[in-house]
């Protein structure tokens, strides 16, 4: 059960699954065993005097197997935890390859047998050959040295033919190690000089394809430096003699009947083999891997240049995603072609629409001076050429157009100017220059039009980012002004005995030109305005604590309502600009004569209903204040007076109420504005206020009013009279009978009726 859970495991899967402690105990036991047992094997054999009997044989040849499994699979682990670099890889197969050939040499010189060694179906022990446990000793130690020096071998360059690995180079390479098995394990149990079978060649044949495939698998050589290839040319050449001196003493040897080297056929079959094959394919990929290095060597410039402006690309997109800093984003664009190797010379032209200059300035040069370029080239020639074809413009030999006035060994000998184009708009022009004509490629344009469309989304979003930090700076700022602008209007409405007042405004952006306020006169008197400034935003705004100043100053000496517009028509028109005026409702409420008196510079006229539900608009004639300065203002001035009844209501407004619109693009208008009023003419202020503005809610979308809109209602009670037992209490000999129409009565005799509403 616990193998077939692991046989069904993928190659990489299974390798992970024996790299633990237990994994590698259980294979390290598993070789050691083995090679033991061979040892065993090979001195009992030897010393008995007697060839094994066949099941021993093949018993001996599985165990040794299993163990050279175990073994590829620890160097497997081994290299698999230690990358190297391809150096790295050629040194230590190098250095493992002499380490195994001195150590052949040495141990083959303990005990020399004088004769030659014949193995059939056994030994043949007619030849005297002196079988001692130092041949024993010596086979086995010959065996695993060559046994390891091809695994080495085959790991090593494993890694260099799997480098950028595909499937089909993953496919091929195991099908070239499956077919050296297989032709290894054909041999199985075969006396050593035993004639070569058929079958033999025709699984050899596929194996050497793959070998010669799997020998141009080089792409590591590409990615090397000129000094790594110069190491890498000198080791592979050493490897490759190590190894076809190697290959050719084994054949020799063999042919010969040499001992020394026949051992290893002695002691296993497939395993030489095996071996064989590998140091074949070691041949095969070093000498090709040599020559691909010797013809890599010219390109090793080209290559290198091409990373470096790679390297430049992707700094610039590190900048892009990191940095915000447009000063040194702009010296970063400028300085990456140069440094890259790409360019001798480059600046950069950007077009500041945010001044309105339509001419490119110069705004980062690398090996250039800026005044140098503006006399040498004329740059606005070649920005309003890319402007319409946004393509790249190359000059092969630019001193000969007659935009370039550089001359020769002036540092100008090829031009190529890139535009810098982010979401459909030209931001900008890169200049590349190269001190010699032709400096330019076909791939050395392609790479600079790669880079300049990185630059030119670095660009974007560096202009994005200082917009979006602009835009933050100016709403807080307008929302700083929104507070002040909200402490300028009445922070409560007045109590005012028999009346009650609610008001409310509403800005269509941050800050707006709407104003209302009161001011006491005395107390009986109550000066209020509701006024709008022309146009919204900022400098509506302005003009509005200005009128706030104007209010506060004048209405308390000036009340009567001509009186103070006229004032603050010659106060405000020396700081209104020509476009811009304010329109004005101004009324002054005396409770005491219980009048109103009205009087409007060019506002929308007041609504008036009484408790009959009698309602109209006020259309006093007059001028909006800032549209005259001379005498027509005042003459043109119109002041209506209202003697109050009980439930009459007098509603004052800016256009933001009566001109916001529907989702259809209807008006609210005047008649819907008095129908609310007829509704609900029996509540007081404060309620009357919110069903107007639910009413007006209700027509339009929730809070979208298209301008600034300022709602003041006012509504008066009458005047509450002391009840006859109050007034003997309070010594009346004339207890008045009733509220006198001319509006005489007294202070004293008068009380508080409803409290005014204090909404803002």
């Amino acid at each position: 059960m616990r193998a077939a859970w692991f046989a069904k495991l993928p190659a990489k899967s299974r390798l992970a699954a024996l790299d633990t402690r237990a994994g590698r105990v259980a294979l390290w036991v598993m070789g050691v065993t083995g090679f033991v047992l061979g040892f065993v094997y090979h001195g009992i054999v030897f010393l008995s005097g007697k060839p094994a009997a066949m099941g021993l044989a093949i018993s001996y040849n599985v165990v040794v197997l299993l163990a050279a499994a175990a073994l590829w699979l620890l160097l497997s682990l081994l290299f698999q935890r230690r990358p190297a670099s391809t150096a790295r890889l050629f040194w230590s197969t190098l250095f493992v390859g002499g380490v195994v050939l001195g150590s052949s040499w040495l141990v083959s010189l303990i005990g020399r047998p004088s004769a030659a060694m014949a193995y059939t179906a056994g030994f043949d022990y007619e030849t005297g050959v002196p079988l001692t446990l130092a041949t024993v000793l010596k086979m086995n130690l010959l065996s695993l040295l060559e046994v390891t020096f091809a695994f080495v071998l085959l790991l090593r360059f494993r890694d260099l033919v799997l480098f950028k690995r595909s499937r089909s180079s993953q496919r091929n390479w195991y099908l070239m190690l499956g077919l050296m098995v297989f032709a290894s394990l054909l041999v199985f149990m075969r006396p050593p000089q035993s004639e070569t079978h058929w079958l033999d060649g025709v699984v050899m044949v596929p194996a050497v394809l793959f070998m010669v495939i799997n020998s141009f698998r080089l792409s590591w050589i590409v990615f090397l430096s000129f000094r790594e290839k110069i190491a890498s040319i000198g080791l592979s050449l050493l490897l490759l003699v190590l190894l076809a001196f190697k290959l050719a003493s084994m054949d020799d040897a063999m042919a010969m009947g040499v001992i020394d080297i026949t051992y290893f056929a002695y002691y296993s079959q497939p395993l030489i083999v095996f071996s064989t094959l590998a140091l074949i394919f070691g041949i095969l990929y070093c000498t090709t891997a040599f020559l691909s290095l010797l013809f890599h060597l010219p390109t090793t410039g080209d290559f290198q240049r091409k990373e470096d402006e790679l390297a430049a690309m992707h700094s610039l997109t590190n900048l892009v995603s990191q940095v915000f800093d447009l000063e040194r984003l702009l010296a970063t664009i400028a300085a990456s072609p140069v440094e890259a190797g790409a360019a001798s010379a480059t600046w950069l032209a950007v077009r500041d629409l945010g001044s309105g200059s339509l001419r490119p300035q110069i705004v980062a040069t690398h090996n250039m001076d800026p005044v140098r370029v503006m006399e040498l080239v004329d740059v606005q020639a070649f920005y309003d050429e890319l402007s319409p074809s946004r393509e790249p413009l190359l000059l092969e030999q630019a001193p000969a157009d007659h935009r370039i006035s550089a001359g020769p060994g002036e540092g100008i000998g090829s031009l190529l100017v890139i535009p810098l184009v982010a979401r459909d708009e030209m931001l900008g022009a890169l200049f590349v220059t190269s001190e010699v004509a032709h400096g330019f490629e076909k791939d050395d344009v392609r790479a600079m039009g790669v880079f300049a469309a990185q630059a030119a989304l670095a660009l974007d979003n560096a202009r994005l980012f200082e917009e979006q930090v602009e835009k933050e700076r100016l709403e807080r700022e307008l929302s700083i002004a929104r507070e002040v602008q909200q402490k300028l209007l009445p922070q409560c409405l007045p109590v005012i005995e028999g009346a009650s007042i609610c008001a409310s405004s509403v800005p269509a952006q941050e800050v707006g030109g709407d104003y209302y306020d009161y001011v006491h006169l005395g107390p009986h008197r109550l000066a209020f305005i509701v006024a709008d400034v022309s146009g919204k935003g900022a400098s509506a705004a302005f003009y509005m604590a200005e009128l706030q100043g104007v209010f506060k100053a004048i209405a308390p000496i000036a009340p009567d309502p001509k009186d103070f517009l006229s004032h603050a028509n010659r106060a405000l028109s020396e700081t209104l600009e020509k476009n811009v005026f304010i329109s004005v409702l101004y009324g002054v409420l005396d409770t005491q004569k219980e009048e109103l008196v009205l009087a409007r510079a060019g506002h929308c006229p007041a609504a008036t209903i009484d408790l009959n539900g009698s309602a109209r608009f006020l259309r006093t004639r007059g001028l909006g204040l800032g549209l005259d300065n001379g005498p027509l203002f005042r003459k043109t001035l119109a002041v209506e007076r209202h003697r109050l009844q009980p439930g009459d209501v007098f509603v004052l407004y800016t256009d933001g109420v009566v001109e916001s619109r529907s989702p259809q693009g209807e008006e609210y208008g005047y008649e819907r504005l008095l129908d609310a009023l007829r509704e609900n003419r029996h509540e007081d202020a404060d309620t009357l206020h919110d069903a107007v503005l639910a009413h007006l809610n209700g027509f339009i979308v929730e809070g979208d009013y298209g301008d600034d809109m300022t709602l003041l209602v006012l509504k008066w009670h009458g005047i509450t009279l002391p009840s006859a037992k109050e007034q003997r209490a309070n010594g009346a000999e004339n207890p008045v009978a009733g509220s006198r129409g001319d509006g005489s009565e007294s202070q004293e005799n008068s009380v508080p009726a409803v409290p005014a509403s204090t909404k803002a």
